[in-house]
């Protein structure tokens, strides 16, 4: 028996059935006592975790060699008790992810493996700054990827010697540059937003009734007026597209948005496509600061209407 753990997430899953609805998660109190009700009757499983003191979920292989505890509830054995043991604790891989080449903080899918046993892996998405939790006493590989942007490796494939292990409670700190790699074949998105302007844009892509964005040497321009809607007969450009971002003034004079992150100069946040009847119709991005993308909520909105 090891040390009671408060404050980890508990749950049931029956067993040999995939869910079908959301997890119910409860808490363990101070004692490590937890109690899941509302059970219907079957054989359950009874995983756990607590992220933020470096224990992943028990009923996930990448991170837990041993079964788990089963129990079974039914008309004779309405209550049953079960003994969930955590650990050892992760390692921490922690650390940030930037464009290469304008410091753009960049928003990334995480996909990690067991070396050793590759039927055991993980598959996440992380923010800018991020924080992973690695089995310990593993060797494990770590793929870093984004929409436009060249994969990321560690260990790097180029560097034998290099190895990821990580011991309990460990961390290890990377900054990671992801360089770009668009397609020069599809045209570059090109858009224009007043000087000035501060908030959410969105272009609504395929409506029937508005006009289509031509493409004039390389380029298709999306150019805003005072509305932070852009509507367009154009289907929604490909992700591989390079993105290019800027203030327009009155006399015509362009001043470019994403260009140096570093220096505080970037302006361009959250930039993110978006569905309508199950196919992406929308783009969606923030222009401000960053801490001003955070402080503004992006509320719903209508889906155009032709006449």
């Amino acid at each position: 028996m090891g040390n009671p753990l408060s404050g980890a997430k508990v749950h049931a899953e029956l067993k040999g059935i995939p869910m079908a609805k959301a997890i119910r998660f409860v808490e363990s109190d101070r004692n490590g006592f937890f109690l899941i009700d509302r059970l219907e009757f079957g054989t359950y499983c009874v995983g756990a975790l607590k992220e933020e003191d470096g224990y992943g979920p028990s009923d996930n292989s990448f991170f837990n060699d041993k079964p788990l505890p089963t129990i079974q509830i039914s008309v004779q054995n309405r209550i049953a008790n079960a003994v969930v043991n955590l650990g050892p604790r992760a390692g921490i891989l922690m650390g940030t992810i930037r464009d290469a080449f304008t410091g753009k903080p960049i928003s990334v899918g995480f996909d990690l493996v067991q070396v050793k046993d590759r039927t055991k892996w993980m598959r996440t998405s992380a923010p800018p700054q991020f924080r992973v939790l690695i089995p310990s006493s593993k060797e494990i590989e770590v793929k870093v990827s984004a929409a436009g942007y060249e994969p990321w490796f560690y260990p790097d494939p180029g560097i034998p010697s290099q190895v990821l292990r990580m011991e309990p409670g460990s961390q290890v700190h990377v900054d990671v540059l992801l360089k770009p790699t668009h397609d020069r074949s599809i045209p570059i998105s090109k858009f224009l937003i007043p000087e000035g302007y501060v908030g959410w844009l969105r272009v609504e892509h395929d409506v029937e009734c508005a006009p289509v964005i031509p493409v004039e040497d390389g380029v298709r321009t999306f150019r805003f007026s005072g509305t932070g809607v852009l509507e367009t007969s154009s289907p929604l450009a490909e992700q591989a597209a390079e993105r290019q971002y800027f203030y327009y003034a009155a006399d015509g004079s362009e001043r470019n948005l994403a260009a140096d992150y570093r220096n505080g100069d970037g302006m361009i946040w959250k930039e993110s496509p978006g569905s309508r009847g199950g196919k992406m119709k929308m783009f969606i991005f923030f222009v401000g600061t960053e801490e001003q993308s955070k402080s503004r909520p992006l509320t719903g909105f209508p889906a155009p209407a032709c006449p």
